[in-house]
Parts: C-alpha cells; sequence; structure tokens
C-alpha cells in the first residue's frame, strides 16, 4: 500500500522504486553509495570502482541474464545483496596415480584492503559485470598467475560453494564458482597485478595439516574452496568426522525464492 511506495514496508526498503530500467537503478543507487561513502558509513578506502551485477530473484545469474543494476563491489554486503566470484585451484598430478600431488597457494598481497597476507587459491576474484565467468577466470588467470592461454583448455568447471554470515557491515551472501586446473610442473605461477604476495606449491599432506592446524593463515572462503577441492578428490570422505555436515555447509547460501 502507501508505505510501499513510499520505499519502505514491514518487511522491507524499496531502493529506486520508480526507475524503469537497469541504467536507472545503477544512478539512483549509485548515488546513494556514494552518499554513504561520503557519510564514511561505508569507508573510503574501501571502495574499488568495481561494479557487479545485482540479479532478479530466480532469474538466473551470468552473461546471458539482464542484470537489475550494477553496483559498487564495497557496497555490496552493506545493502545484503548477493554476490558471486571465481576461484582457480591450480594443481599439480602425481603421474603414477593420477591424483592430485600438490597445489599452487598464492600468499594475499599485504596492500589488499581484504585479508591481507593470507593464503588463498592460485587465482580468485569478484564477478565484474560484463563479463561472462568463464571470460573472468581467464582474465583473472593471466593477471594473478601469469598463465599462458594455452593452460586454459584444461581449465574444468567444479561446482560452487555458497555461504552466508552476518557481519558489522550488513550480510554477506556469496556464491564462487570453482574451477579445476591440473598443471605440468614446469608451469609457474608469477603475480603480474601486485595483488598476490607469493605462489607456493604445497603437497596435499601440507595442505590438509595446514587447514587442520593453522586455519587462521588463510582467507576464511579461500579455506572453504580448498576443504571443497579434498573432498571432491577423495582426500576427505565420509568416515571422517563430520563429513556430511561439512559437505551441507559448503552450500549453505541456497537460493532465495521469489
Amino acid at each position: 500500500g502507501g508505505e510501499a511506495e513510499q520505499g519502505v514496508s514491514n518487511y522491507a526498503v524499496y531502493l529506486a522504486p520508480m526507475a524503469r530500467d537497469s541504467y536507472e537503478r545503477t544512478s539512483v543507487i549509485g548515488a546513494l553509495v556514494d552518499g554513504l561513502v561520503l557519510d564514511e558509513f561505508i569507508p573510503p578506502e574501501k571502495i574499488r570502482d568495481e561494479k557487479q551485477d545485482v540479479y532478479p530473484l530466480g532469474s538466473g545469474v551470468g552473461a546471458t541474464v539482464e542484470p537489475l543494476l550494477r553496483l559498487e563491489r564495497a557496497a555490496i554486503t552493506y545493502l545484503g545483496v548477493s554476490s558471486y566470484g571465481v576461484h582457480v585451484n591450480g594443481y599439480v598430478i602425481d603421474e603414477e596415480t593420477g591424483a592430485p600431488a600438490a597445489m599452487w597457494v598464492g600468499k594475499r598481497a599485504l596492500s589488499k584492503p581484504t585479508y591481507p597476507g593470507l593464503l588463498d587459491q592460485m587465482v580468485a576474484g569478484g564477478q565484474p559485470s560484463g563479463l561472462s565467468f568463464r571470460e573472468n577466470v581467464r582474465k583473472e588467470c593471466i593477471e594473478e598467475a601469469s598463465l599462458p592461454p594455452s593452460s586454459f583448455r584444461m581449465l574444468k568447471a567444479a561446482g560452487l560453494v555458497s555461504y552466508r554470515y552476518g557481519t558489522k557491515r550488513g550480510l554477506s551472501t556469496k556464491s564462487l564458482a570453482i574451477f579445476d586446473l591440473p598443471m605440468p610442473r614446469d608451469l609457474i605461477p608469477s603475480n603480474s597485478d601486485g595483488e598476490v604476495q607469493e605462489f607456493t606449491l604445497m603437497t596435499m599432506d601440507e595442505i590438509i595439516s595446514s587447514l587442520k592446524y593453522q586455519l587462521p593463515l588463510w582467507k576464511p572462503n579461500s579455506a572453504l574452496v580448498a576443504v571443497d577441492f579434498l573432498i571432491r578428490h577423495g582426500f576427505i570422505g565420509p568416515d571422517d568426522p563430520k563429513y556430511f555436515e561439512i559437505c551441507h555447509l559448503l552450500r549453505s547460501a541456497a537460493l532465495p525464492k521469489q
């Protein structure tokens, strides 16, 4: 009724209810975000000048779906909007067994605005506007790890990890598209965009031990992606403690209903 027309109901706040298309919504809510930054509700240093697509409920996601609007990445959590990203597990195969023998792990640069100095996948990044997930993952592989395009033929989509949690800033809901990339031992990642301090090739036993005993060294969602990799490749099985609970929690941000 009248309350909803004014932008507020008993259940929600309506942003840009009179906007007619994605361009107008992006403009109106962009001005709102600028105001929140000016008032320092959103810290100015968090602004990345990188927009992410916001999708209608139940519409699906990706380059073939028209977004409701495009929103500054730093404002996503403050407005409780779902966001998306890509993570790449770069690993080396044991030639005798065909199983993963070691994984490349990146250490985030100390200059990163979030989780500086923590362990991460070889390649990871948010999903920007205007790119498909596969286009984005290839772009990130070049920028973050200097991988040659010839290596992309082995890049395989491997499902997703999703999670939701409350923070002082708002609600964080993320779905990460996961990719596996088996790599020859002589292909060594090298960072080119300044976002990774160093890469280390860790054996799978070292990965397991680090997650078990040194979890604070990991960026939280990257630890989830590493655990997902261990499950999918048989390093963690149904006889291990809390296996079923962990499997469910790795997909804990269920898609909202219309």
